[in-house]
This record gives C-alpha cells, structure tokens and sequence, in this order.
C-alpha cells in the first residue's frame, strides 16, 4: 500500500509561526513592555491576533518578573540577554501525576499544562524540596524532546500552545531566589492581572472575526446583531481600564505595602473578564451561527481557544476571596475605588 504524507501541518509546524511572530515583532524583547502599562497594551494586542502566542508571552513576561524580583544580577543579565535575542521563556508551575522534587541536586517528578514545549529553551520550574519543607524556583534547560509529553494535550483548544506534560526526572536546576517565593505577593496573586489582559485579547479577536464575518455576509448592521454585539464591546472597553488600573497598582511600590490589595484588585480583572469572555461566546455564537462550528472556522477557533483559556484554576476560591476582602474585612467598598 502506498502512503502519502498527511497535507496536515504537524503541532510543531504548526506553532513555528507564533514564535517567528513574536521574534519578528520583538515581542520577546523585555524594553518593549518595560512599564505594566506597556505590557498590558502588548499582551491584549498579541492575543487579539492568536490567543495561543497570548499565553506563552504571559508566561515569559512572568519569568522575567520572577528572575527581576529573586535572581542574582547575573541570572538577570543572562534572561535579559537570551530574551532581547528571541529566546522564548516559560514558567511551568502545574504538577503531574508525580509532583516536580529537587533533592538539592537533581529533580524528579513532572510537571503537566507545560505550554511551549519545543518551544521554550528555559523554563521557571517551581519543586518541592525534599526532606526540608518548601518549594524551590529553579532555572532548567527543558528542549529535550525526550521528556515532552505533547499528546497529553488532548483538547479542543489552545492547540497552538503547544502544551503537555514534562518529565523532570533527573534534571539538574539552578536554584532562582529563596525558598517559597513563587507564591509570595505581589508578585503571585497580584500578578493575574496579566492573565486578565490575555484574556481581554482573546475576546477583542473574537469580536473582530466575527465582525469581519458578518460583514461578509452583508449583515453587520443589522439591528440584531448590534444589539447581541455591542454591550460586549461596551464592557471590553470598561475591563480594559480596570486592568490597566490593576497592572499599575500591582508594579507600584503602593503595592509591596498592600500586597493583599495588589492582590484583590488583579482577582477582580481576572474574574471581570472570564465572564465577559463567556457573554462574548454565546453572544457571537448566537450572531454567526452554525457555520462557526466548523473546525477550520477562524471564529469558532478563537472562541474554542478562548473557552479553554477561561478555564483558569480556583475561580470559586478567587471569588470568595475577593468578596471577603471588599465586603468583609476591607472597609466601605467605596474605599476601594481610589486603590
């Protein structure tokens, strides 16, 4: 039997565009989004064009972060270098089955929802130190593909994030900063505000191919489709601003003496815009219709692409507290307003 070769890019074919995008464009560069207002502006930008090169630039901005707030100088100047020059970062932070240990000298376990995988040359590797408690940033090398686990990325979106789980068994990590500082404030939780502009950008593209497609069809200005239409626009507007006002407060040094507001006010964006992503899905399903299901679609593969991303961990928790820190134990809500 003869076999010809599938006309079917592969994962990884498929995902060569997103990092030349980013490369091209110098989004990888930190000077171009030096002040939280700029990276804002470029992770909303960059994911309003592919949701996909949306997360991984997150992720990277969040490993330089991490090697600016707890790395020596000359982690720093190394990151900043390897950056300016293309090379994409990560910070893989999810566990697999067997949780990510370092013995002080090598790891062991895995980590799962790694993105960039053949992607990412360096990765932020949190892992659990054994025998002593706590949990260690580590610097590894992660372009073996040997211990990429692309196919346990089995899902209907984000495909071009090129995500899976790695084995770190045996790997050697540079310690980056102290023990247990991944999760300090208010640089964790007072970091999800990045996630919120993704997110915002995800939303932003999807409106804009499904006005590209009802304009094709002639029906753009259409009554109903406004209608369906433009409160999300309305609100897209509105979120914008609230996360600008939460990357500003977060990078502020207003926010290292208040890092559990830094912390709330990011919270809030980010549960903001995952309902406005979820209004903004079934307010274009509703407007393009069935032809959106189809896999090759463009509006169906950004609302896919979106539905997964929103899916973010503790969103119940995050509420929670948000509720207890603006209604509970932080005063009026009307303090809050001039955070």
């Amino acid at each position: 039997m003869h076999h010809t070769r599938s006309l079917q890019p592969s994962p990884v074919e498929r995902c060569a565009p997103i990092l030349a995008d980013l490369r091209d464009g110098a989004w990888l560069a930190p000077e171009t989004w030096a002040t939280p207002q700029a990276l804002h502006a470029v992770l909303r930008q960059v994911a309003a064009r592919d949701l996909s090169a949306g997360r991984l630039l997150e992720g990277h901005a969040n490993a330089h972060r991490l090697i600016r707030a707890h790395g020596t100088p000359a982690q720093l100047s190394e990151a900043r270098g390897a950056m300016t020059d293309g090379e994409l970062y990560g910070v893989w932070a999810a566990d697999g089955d067997q949780p990510a240990t370092w013995d002080g000298a090598r790891m062991g376990g895995s980590k799962r929802f790694a993105s960039g995988l053949g992607m990412v040359r360096r990765a932020i590797v949190p892992a659990q130190r054994v025998g002593k408690g706590g949990r260690q940033l580590l610097l590894v090398e992660v372009d073996d593909p040997r211990r990429q686990r692309p196919e346990e990325w089995d899902v209907s979106g984000m495909a071009d994030s090129r995500s899976g789980g790695f084995d770190c068994a045996g790997l050697v990590g540079e310690p980056l900063g102290a023990p247990d500082v991944y999760t300090a404030e208010p640089q964790f939780i007072g970091g999800t505000w990045r996630i919120a502009a993704v997110t915002l950008g995800g939303i932003v593209g999807l409106l804009d191919r499904a006005r590209a497609a009802l304009a094709r069809r002639g029906h753009l200005e259409a009554e109903a489709q406004l209608l369906r239409l433009a409160p999300i626009g309305i609100r897209a507007l509105a979120a914008d601003a609230a996360i600008a006002r939460a990357a500003e407060f977060a990078e502020s040094a207003a926010a290292r003496a208040e890092p559990q507001r830094a912390a709330t006010l990011s919270i809030s964006t980010r549960l903001l815009t995952e309902e406005l992503g979820q209004d903004a899905i079934a307010a274009v399903e509703r407007s393009v219709g069935l032809g959106m299901f189809a896999l090759d679609d463009p509006v169906g593969r950004m609302a896919r692409d979106l539905a997964c991303y929103l899916r973010q961990a503790a969103r119940d928790a995050m509420t929670l507290r948000v509720g207890r820190d603006l209604l509970v134990d932080g005063g009026t809500l009307e303090s809050w307003f001039d955070a």
